[in-house]
C-alpha cells in the first residue's frame, strides 16, 4: 500500500492541512527507506524524524484552549494512541528482525490505514478549530508551528 497525500484529505485549514501533508510525507519516507533497504543509521533517521514530527503535531493540541470539551481533540487522542501503537510495534519487530521487506509491507499497510482513518477525521469536526487557529497564525510554517525549526531536507 502506497502512503499519499491527497486532496480529500484536506480540512479546507491551510496550516492543519500542511501539517498533515508533512505527516504523510514523512510517514511514506519512512517507509521507503525501509523498503530501500537502508542501512540502520539511515531507517532511525527516518523513524527519529517522523516521530519527532509527530510528537511536535499532536503536542499543539496540549495548548488548545478548547481542551475538555473539543471532539476534535478527544480524535486526535485517540490517533496519537493508535499511532504509538502502530510505531511501537515496529520498533519490536525492527529490533528483533532488522529492516525486511515483511516489515516495510507490515507498517506500510498500518500506517496507510491509520492515514485513511484519521487524516484529516471528520472534517465537520476539524474545521471550526482548525480555521480560527490558521487565522491566528497565518503565514507560519507547518514546523514552525508546531514546534521545530525550519530545516531543508
Amino acid at each position: 500500500m502506497t502512503i499519499g497525500w491527497q486532496s480529500g484529505m484536506e480540512t479546507g485549514a491551510p496550516l492543519l492541512d500542511a501539517q498533515h501533508r508533512s505527516l504523510v510525507e514523512r510517514a511514506a519516507a519512512l517507509v521507503a527507506t525501509i523498503e530501500r533497504g537502508s542501512e540502520r543509521p539511515v531507517v532511525e533517521r527516518a523513524l527519529r524524524d517522523f516521530g519527532d514530527y509527530s510528537v511536535r503535531h499532536f503536542s499543539m493540541d496540549e495548548d488548545c484552549s478548547l481542551r475538555g470539551s473539543c471532539p476534535a481533540l478527544e480524535w486526535n487522542g485517540i490517533a496519537r494512541a493508535e499511532l504509538i501503537r502502530i510505531l511501537a510495534g515496529f520498533r519490536q519487530s525492527y529490533e528483533s528482525g532488522g529492516a525486511t521487506p515483511d516489515l516495510a509491507e507490515s507498517l506500510s499497510c498500518q500506517l496507510s490505514d491509520w492515514v485513511a482513518r484519521y487524516i484529516p477525521g471528520p472534517a465537520t469536526m476539524v474545521r471550526p478549530c482548525a480555521m480560527s487557529s490558521s487565522q491566528r497564525t497565518a503565514g507560519q510554517s507547518p514546523d514552525r508551528l508546531a514546534g521545530g525549526s525550519v530545516r531543508s531536507r
